[in-house]
């Protein structure tokens, strides 16, 4: 046996939300916002994939060793925790722009339509890459001795 660990970053975006963790096919947990998860797996191959609700991860082949821990980074799409922001400070100064200094911005409408259209993709066509889960490198130091 070894471990397989899913680390979850921490995101306003699906901050709420559990995701369901499968190995092999069948749903071995899920995983909360900013938590670390460890699985127990035999040695070889083996699919791991993420999904919230019709979303998911992309579906990747891992071949684990024994006795090696194996570490999965799973995060959302690609700036999908920039998204909203930026759309909100642009609607924001496109209102500031307009009602208190008088100016024409409407310019930035088509920004944030842009910003709001993003994530849709994701959601619709794109909804095998709304999570991302990918291998993290682990670097382990060893320690030489000098004689």
């Amino acid at each position: 046996m070894t471990k397989l660990i899913i680390e979850r970053s921490s995101e306003w975006n699906n901050k709420a939300r559990e995701i369901g963790i499968y190995i092999d096919g069948e749903k071995v947990g899920t995983i909360d916002d900013g938590e670390t998860q460890k699985y127990e797996v035999e040695k070889g191959k083996h699919e791991i994939f993420a999904k919230i609700d019709w979303c998911r991860s992309q579906k990747i082949e891992l071949n684990t060793i024994e006795d090696k821990p194996t570490v999965l980074k799973l995060t959302g799409f690609k700036y999908g925790a920039w998204i909203l922001p930026i759309c909100t400070g642009i609607m924001s100064f496109y209102f500031l722009g307009k009602y208190a200094l008088k100016t024409d911005l409407t310019f930035l409408i088509g920004f944030a339509i842009i910003g709001f259209l993003y994530p849709l993709y994701f959601i619709t066509l794109g909804k095998n890459n709304y999570l991302t889960l990918t291998k993290k490198e682990t670097n382990q130091k060893t320690s030489k001795t000098h004689l």
